[in-house]
């Protein structure tokens, strides 16, 4: 007889185990009337999967799943059906320039459906959020608003840095995920919570707890998943807070130079500013919040790279250094934008690295052209309305182009090796053709100032959680994951400041 407690472990069922009852639970939601577009001719060969809910592994193990796939299809390129939507996975130079290049091809389309781990605001809103949100965010990434609001990030940093326990182990994902946190809301978002510790652990809680998405909530959008409704709630959560700061504003009188004042002075409704704050923070906080910490990880696990970036700060800081009792806190914050980017090269090679090692999954597209889009020079076609998908390993992972592609090595990029120039679009961190990334300069500027900052403030050396050395190897990144997440173990490093 089975046991309760066997039936309360369902991580442990068979992956068919799993088929049936998603296929059981979708069937008898409401009676389906979905019917899956037929592929055309011209796509590429169809991978069966299972009836209703199509290829699973879509979900549950990505990179293995496209790589599988590309293995067992001629020339690399494949169909499936992920619930009721039609994907074509490409492979390969020629498809990849396609992909990249391609008008018709819509970045947000494909996201919108196939990534389902944002805060849910949609239904509060009956405009097109894509598009406000893209129009928004290049307004207040523009050069003159980030010099503007440089100070805040210089200073911000520098208090996040200064409580760090040089008596204990510092955990690097909190840290960094925190300070980006704090400095996305001080360029797209709202003062009042950057400067608030108590709103911003409040408001960072709410999207730590919707770090989740389900199989079936993607296939069947229409679904009211677990997982879809918390981030329902935890979008209008987020609403509500940012909400109750324009009305005290307004009741007030009070501004802010921030983001959320600029979009209240020409107009903007809540529902609109606190869609844009809300989409502008989670991007940072699955971008750059990541890279922020895995760049500190792999420093304390090369010695070589350790010590070439802490020299070319230490340079920075004897370059601008007007007094002998000058700090790196004293010298540091005062850099204009101009400095912070074009003095820290190396830094700026070992993020571009740190993406390229880190970055799992694929990117995506929708087809939204009206007609069939061909596949480069494969002779097969992705159809008018279904997906498109390309695995990042298929490039950054590729040891005809990376040495030792696994290894983070920021010295790939230099003169001379410039592994990411050996063919079209072999680089995508940073997306490439007609979508490269909108944040991609606040991005790099805020991960300069926290990376530098941090060199300077400290030596640092990887430790266990009491501190104590360690020589345990840095834990692997699955590349299965739908999106960058945190290590499977924690990393520590004990931290000696430098002044």
């Amino acid at each position: 007889m089975t046991s309760p407690s066997a039936l309360a472990a369902p991580p442990s069922w068979p992956a068919s185990a799993w088929a049936l009852l998603l296929t059981m639970a979708v069937l008898l939601v409401g009676g389906l009337t979905w019917r899956r577009p037929a592929f055309p001719n011209g796509a590429p060969r169809l991978l069966k999967g299972w009836p209703v809910i199509g290829s699973a592994g879509f979900f549950r193990s990505r990179s293995d799943f496209l790589r599988d796939g590309k293995a067992k299809s001629p020339g690399g390129q494949f169909s499936f059906y992920y619930g009721a939507h039609p994907i074509v996975a490409v492979s390969g130079p020629s498809a990849r320039s396609s992909f990249y290049t391609t008008r018709g091809l819509d970045l947000g389309a494909g996201f919108a459906a196939l990534f389902a781990s944002a805060p849910k605001v949609d239904h509060l809103y009956d405009g097109d959020l894509t598009a406000d949100f893209t129009v928004l965010v290049k307004r207040f990434l523009n050069k003159n608003r980030l010099e503007a609001n440089l100070h805040h990030l210089t200073t911000d940093t520098d208090v996040a840095l200064r409580k760090i326990s040089t008596l204990s182990a510092v955990e690097p994902f909190d840290l960094m995920i925190g300070l980006v946190y704090q400095l996305t809301h001080r360029t797209l978002g709202s003062n009042d919570v950057a400067a608030d510790p108590g709103l911003l652990a409040e408001t960072l809680a709410i999207y730590g707890r919707m770090d989740a998405s389900s199989a079936i909530e993607i296939m069947f959008p229409g679904l009211p998943t677990p997982n879809k409704l918390k981030r329902i709630w935890g979008g209008a959560k987020l609403h509500w807070v940012f909400q109750k700061i324009m009305d005290d504003r307004r009741k007030t009188g009070r501004t802010e130079p921030d983001a959320m004042q600029a979009m209240m002075d020409q107009g903007d409704s809540d529902v609109v500013i606190s869609s844009v704050i809300i989409g502008a923070l989670f991007a940072g906080l699955v971008n750059s919040g990541f890279n922020a910490a895995w760049i500190l990880c792999f420093l304390s696990d090369d010695a070589h790279w350790y010590a070439e970036m802490r020299a070319e700060v230490d340079a920075v800081v004897s370059r601008h250094r007007l007094s002998a009792d000058e700090t790196a806190a004293d010298i540091l914050p005062r850099l204009s934008m101009a400095e912070w980017e074009t003095e820290f090269p190396l830094i700026d090679l070992g993020l571009r690295d740190s993406i390229r090692v880190i970055t799992p999954g694929a990117s995506i597209r929708k087809n939204i052209s009206r007609k069939d889009i061909k596949i480069g020079d494969t002779g097969w076609v992705i159809p008018n309305n279904a997906f498109a998908v390309y695995a990042m390993h298929d490039v950054h992972m590729d040891d005809r182009l990376y040495e030792n592609p696994t290894r983070w090595d920021p010295g790939r990029y230099l003169p001379g090796r410039e592994e990411d120039k050996k063919a079209p679009h072999a680089y995508v961190g940073w997306g490439s053709g007609l979508h490269p990334c909108l944040g991609m300069r606040f991005a790099k500027l805020e991960i300069t100032i926290s990376t530098a900052m941090f060199l300077a403030y400290y030596d640092f050396r990887r430790c266990d959680k009491h501190g104590n050395d360690t020589t345990e190897p840095l834990p692997s990144i699955s590349r299965n994951a739908i999106g960058a997440k945190r290590p499977v173990t924690n990393v520590f490093l004990k931290c000696s400041p430098r002044f």
